[in-house]
């Protein structure tokens, strides 16, 4: 019988096998990440071969009239397939970087799931930890900027009410929108931080779930090689996975020690 059989399987919601979980959340993760990096370098090679939005304005001005560009199918196509400016362009390289790395990562974490291998799913987890970490002060980051900006968004969504209505509204209406754009700002952010809180505390669950497998594949790898102890034999006959090294088997200072005889060893059978 294999040795992993003797190991409690861990859980996860109460009864599912963390394999399981690592199977699924693996496999989607391989998914939908290879998905996501396809489209960031689909982009990002469209906006190489075209040019960045920026770019294509400066040629226009440069060499060309709007005439131009409609009578031109290149440039038509140049301005219908990129909307990225220059830095868009590198921060999608960069998202294309990271998705790819995890794209890789989750599919070292599936076979791991797959074939047992704790280094693979190990490297999932490590993974899964970096994204969390950087998810947090992302979040951290964006719930700052939006509290800090507060004022600022109301005061632009009353701007944008009045200009909506063609300045139609009456100084005494003007104070109700000004007090609902403050109010929907507000509740706004709370939506926000809301959701961040509630998707940051799934992604540590998985993270969790994904750790608690590594833990237990590493049980497994020690109840091997105890059992593959067991049955190594030494000098006069097969002791158990501890045997006494040196200096243990020396004379100790208050006499000899004897636990460190081998029939006092671990495992050792009478």
């Amino acid at each position: 019988m294999s040795g992993w059989y003797h190991v409690a399987s861990r859980k996860f919601c109460c009864c599912l096998p963390v394999r399981i979980g690592v199977f699924v959340l693996s496999a989607l993760s391989a998914f939908f990440g290879g998905i996501s990096a396809f489209v960031v370098w689909y982009t990002v090679v469209r906006t190489a071969k075209y040019g960045t939005v920026d770019s294509n304005l400066s040629s226009l001005n440069n060499n060309g009239t709007i005439s131009d560009l409609n009578n031109s199918q290149d440039w038509q196509s140049a301005l219908n397939s990129v909307a990225l400016d220059k830095q868009q362009y590198y921060a999608f390289i960069v998202i294309g970087v990271i998705l790819s790395i995890y794209t890789l990562f989750s599919v070292f974490g599936f076979i791991g799931s797959i074939f047992r291998k704790r280094a693979l799913v190990a490297l999932y987890s490590t993974v899964l930890w970096f994204l969390l970490g950087a998810n947090l002060g992302i979040a951290i980051y964006m719930s700052y900027s939006a509290i800090k900006r507060r004022d600022d968004l109301a005061a632009q969504c009353a701007a944008d009410s009045k200009n909506n209505q063609d300045n139609l509204i009456a100084d005494g209406q003007n104070k109700i929108t000004t007090a609902a754009c403050d109010a929907a700002s507000k509740i706004g952010i709370a939506v926000y931080i809301i959701v961040a809180v509630v998707q940051l505390l799934i992604q540590l669950y998985c993270c969790i779930i994904v750790k608690r497998y590594v833990e237990q594949l590493s049980e497994e790898q020690g109840f091997k090689a105890h059992v593959a102890g067991n049955r190594v034999a030494k000098d006069q006959g097969a002791y158990g996975s501890y045997y006494p090294h040196q200096p243990l088997t020396n004379q100790h200072e208050l006499g000899p020690y004897p636990y460190a005889q081998p029939d006092h060893s671990f495992g050792a059978k009478v």
